[in-house]
């Protein structure tokens, strides 16, 4: 829907902005993703964290082209349609999915630990020499978590 010359985007909009960022891109920096999108870091951030929700659609794209998005995916986050061509991730469902815990929403904040939480799971190598440090980043995480919640 229209917003003030923009689109007005779903919140899982920033969060998967920031997952491509952070995680796709091996932890591009808001400054490094200005200087690939010519959008500013500030701006990025506050996309990112929800606060300004009606990006114009050059700055979609040029988000998109830098991030090496899908213009299709970022779209669909915009409206909040669930088109796919297959099954979804589970870094797509937590990122276009709103939870529950004990009757109470996931904040934005919390909702991103989980992906993150969920990818590290996924990514971590798990053997004899790396369990106990990568158990002991999934605790630090973990409490990350209950702090958000």
């Amino acid at each position: 829907m229209k917003n003030g010359g923009g689109f007005a985007v779903a919140d899982s909009f920033g969060i998967l902005i920031r997952h491509y960022r952070m995680k796709v891109k091996d932890d591009l920096s808001l400054k490094q993703l200005e200087e690939l999108s010519q959008v500013s870091s500030s701006y990025i951030n506050r996309l990112e964290r929800g606060e300004k929700t009606s990006p114009s659609l050059p700055v979609v794209f040029s988000l998109a082209e830098s991030l090496e998005i899908p213009y299709s995916v970022l779209m669909a986050t915009l409206f909040q349609t669930s088109e796919s061509n297959g099954q979804p991730s589970i870094s797509d469902v937590l990122i276009q999915s709103n939870f529950f815990i004990n009757n109470q929403e996931l904040s934005k904040e919390a909702r991103s630990i989980l992906i993150m939480i969920n990818e590290f799971l996924v990514d971590c190598e798990w053997n004899t020499n790396t369990k106990v440090k990568e158990l002991y980043m999934l605790s630090e995480m973990l409490d990350e978590f209950k702090a958000a919640i």
